[in-house]
């Protein structure tokens, strides 16, 4: 993770991108995605850090679906 956060309307999230190029959104998503494999193992184990960053990982992936389905919608009318 690299440490820069998200503003989300629930509070500052992890934005578990390594890089600081812009990337696509659906890329950000992919990043987030992989970042959250990384905290089930130790949420099952009982890690309760880890569980907060899943927690949290998931609110930003399910935000960043959103705004890849409205950039799929815009595409596909134009």
């Amino acid at each position: 993770m690299s440490g820069k956060l998200y503003q989300g309307g629930s509070g500052q999230m992890p934005m578990y991108m390594t890089d600081s190029i812009p990337q696509s959104k659906y890329a950000d998503l992919l990043a987030v995605i992989e970042e959250l494999g990384k905290d089930i193992k130790p949420t099952y184990a009982g890690s309760r850090s880890a569980s907060d960053r899943l927690k949290r990982g998931i609110l930003h992936a399910r935000a960043l679906v959103r705004e890849c389905l409205i950039e799929t919608e815009r595409s596909a009318r134009s």
